[in-house]
């Protein structure tokens, strides 16, 4: 089991000069999340959780039954929990090709502003279910356009591939310091092959949330992950491993 924080720790993002009455559109700083016990220790940081992490961690980390406001919990450092949703698609002409879906972070929100990131992502909130989160999160940050709606909750049952622990400190010239520490559940949502891909056919339905979408090549995302590209938002490379094998086994 590897510690990767010092791939992507002290991650410093800037910005633009923006609208400061965006900010509050892009996340409530007062939602609430619930607490979730650490790793059982720093080496299972950025690690993906199996079944020998015991009970209290697989198949789901326990709760402590602590609630916080978002802007404490990324103050204080405390571990809670986050979804990670991946479109993708398989080239029909050769399976070994696929294309994924990125968004481009706003600008306002509090953690890796204007980077690209997984194609949909959103906190879980206290008393909140995972895949109704994920249900949700794909409406508001995908189907402003009408797609993505046709998904059912067994369909987001069966796209989940696994769980991993995330820890990343970084530092906002809006909200300064910022301790990000999460159990993340990520999905991959493959479309059929005559369901386009194209990024002008994805929007958010809360505009101030996500700037834009690129479609890239898995190979080419993959490779500029693993290298620490400034325009990602940074993953462990034990996350790029598993997401690597989801894409392409």
């Amino acid at each position: 089991m590897r510690n990767n924080n010092n791939n992507i720790n002290n991650v410093i993002s800037g910005s633009a000069e923006v609208d400061s009455s965006n900010y509050n559109l892009a996340q409530d700083p007062s939602e609430l999340f619930g607490i979730f016990l650490p790793p059982p220790s720093a080496s299972h940081y950025n690690s993906v959780i199996t079944a020998d992490w015991g009970q209290s961690y697989f198949p789901s980390p326990l709760p402590t039954g602590e609630v916080k406001e978002r802007n404490r919990v990324h103050k204080d450092g405390d571990w809670h929990r986050s979804i990670h949703a991946w479109v993708a698609q398989r080239d029909a002409q050769n399976i070994n090709k696929v294309s994924v879906l990125l968004q481009r972070r706003s600008p306002y929100k509090d953690t890796h502003p204007s980077l690209l990131d997984v194609s949909c992502a959103g906190h879980v909130n206290a008393g909140d279910d995972v895949f109704d989160t994920t249900m949700r999160e794909l409406k508001e940050e995908l189907g402003g356009n009408g797609a993505m709606h046709g998904y059912l909750l067994e369909d987001v049952r069966r796209s989940w591939v696994f769980t991993i622990t995330s820890a990343i400190e970084g530092e906002t010239k809006k909200f300064g310091r910022f301790i990000c520490r999460e159990y993340q559940e990520v999905f991959v949502f493959w479309l059929d092959e005559d369901v386009p891909i194209a990024a002008n056919l994805f929007a958010p339905l809360v505009p101030e949330e996500v700037t834009g979408f690129e479609v890239l090549n898995g190979r080419e995302l993959i490779s500029r992950l693993r290298q620490g590209d400034k325009d990602l938002v940074p993953r462990s490379t034990e996350y790029v491993d598993a997401f690597e094998k989801a894409l392409f086994g």
